[in-house]
Order: structure tokens, then sequence, then C-alpha cells
């Protein structure tokens, strides 16, 4: 009888030990589940023209009207490509950001060109937080200590990334400074960089651009102006970060 209750108790055991890897692997899966999501990258005007859009809403006037170089328009021009710095809504309505404070209202262009971007999800996180707040509960003391540092240590390592800013406009301190592809190259008369009417290799002093992105090149930085064109940041001057 009593041999018979030490097997029992050693196959409970057993079955204990094997259930606790299968409810990780659960509480992981739902933890790493993410969701797949597409993002337009360019556009391309469908209408013979369309206006350009500030932040709220409103449209670009004659008296202040877009300007991008010493091009200066009221309205994009049909067939005309856009590169896309995000998408917002405004008043209900679907707008592609393009740069340089403009908007352009997604009806009255088509998407040429989009990028898959993978996001965590957040209910499974929170999920998987909860249940790993419940198991951990029943540890020792000396183990919540240790969480209680870890977490003060990783909200310290939070507070420092969020507080890095980020350049989102510059203007051009040179007479004149060249216009760089992403490998380093400069535009060439040949192959100008090319902005709806307006050609040029350089950039002109006193113009300001909008930044999608700060990267190096060659152990340079430089900032990112949209139309796959680059600045070199020792030639411009930093008027606006977040």
């Amino acid at each position: 009888m009593k041999f018979t209750k030490k097997i029992a108790f050693a196959s409970a055991s057993l079955a204990l030990t094997l259930a606790t890897p299968a409810a990780l692997l659960t509480q992981n899966a739902a933890f790493a589940k993410t969701t797949t999501v597409k993002q337009a990258t360019k556009v391309k005007v469908t209408k013979k023209t369309t206006p350009f859009y500030h932040k709220d809403g409103s449209k670009f006037t004659k008296k202040k009207p877009y300007v991008y170089g010493s091009w200066k328009s009221t309205v994009a021009y049909k067939n005309t490509s856009y590169n896309v710095v995000k998408t917002v809504t405004i008043k209900g309505a679907k707008y592609y950001y393009i740069g340089n404070d403009a908007y352009l209202k997604a009806s009255d262009v088509k998407v040429t060109a989009t990028k898959t971007v993978k996001s965590s999800s957040t209910s499974s996180a929170k999920k998987a937080s909860t249940s790993s707040s419940k198991t951990t509960s029943k540890k020792t003391s000396s183990s919540s200590s240790s969480k209680k540092t870890s977490s003060t240590s990783s909200s310290s390592s939070s507070k420092k990334t969020s507080s890095e800013k980020t350049v989102t406009e510059i203007q051009v301190t040179k007479k004149t400074t060249p216009f760089y592809h992403k490998d380093g190259s400069k535009f060439t008369k040949k192959s100008p960089y090319v902005y709806q009417g307006w050609k040029s290799t350089v950039a002109y002093k006193g113009t300001k651009y909008k930044v999608s992105k700060t990267i190096t090149i060659k152990n340079k930085k430089y900032y990112y102006v949209g139309n796959s064109a680059y600045l070199k940041a020792s030639a411009v001057k930093v008027i606006a970060a977040k």
C-alpha cells in the first residue's frame, strides 16, 4: 500500500514538472506575437491638380504657398511622385505627409510603394505580463527586491532614450551645398535632384528642409530630406528637433 502511494506521488510530481515548460512556451508565444502592417512610402498624384494641405486641413494659399527650394505652388500636378514620411488622419480623412509641412489627401493620389512593418501585439504582451506577474508573485522577498531593482534600471534607461532629440528641420548655411545619394555620391547635371519642375545638383544658402531621418554615410552624418536626397550635416544647421 505504501509502495502504491509513493508511485502515485512520483507520477503527480512528474506531471507538474512536465506542465511547467508547456506553460512557459504558451506565455512566451503570446508575448512574441506580432502584427504585420503595410505603410505607404510613395504616392503619385492622380488628379490634374491637387492642393497641398497644412496639418490642420487648411490649404496652402497664393500668399503663403508651398515652397521647396526656389519652386512655389499651391497645388501638386498629375503623375508627380512623392515620398511619404507618414500617414495621418485629419478631420476624419486620410492624408500623406510629404515633408516641408505639406500633406496630400489620400483620395487625390495612389500608393505606388509600401513597406511592411512588424510590431508586437500590445494585448498579448499585457497578457503575458499578467501571467508572469501572477507566477512571480509567489516567489521570495529577495526575488521581489531583485525585480524592483531591475525595473528601476529599465525605467532609467527608458527615460534616457526618450530624452534624446530627433532632428526635424535644417537650414543650409553654405552658399551652395551638394545633394547626395545614400551611397555618398553627389547628384550630377546629367542626373540632378528633381522636385516637380525644379532641378538642381545643389541646395542654396538659407533654404530650409524637413528631415525624415539622420544617417551615417562613410563616417559622416547626413540628413535625409526626401526624394532620395541627403544633405551633409556639416553644411547645414539644425533649427528644429523633437
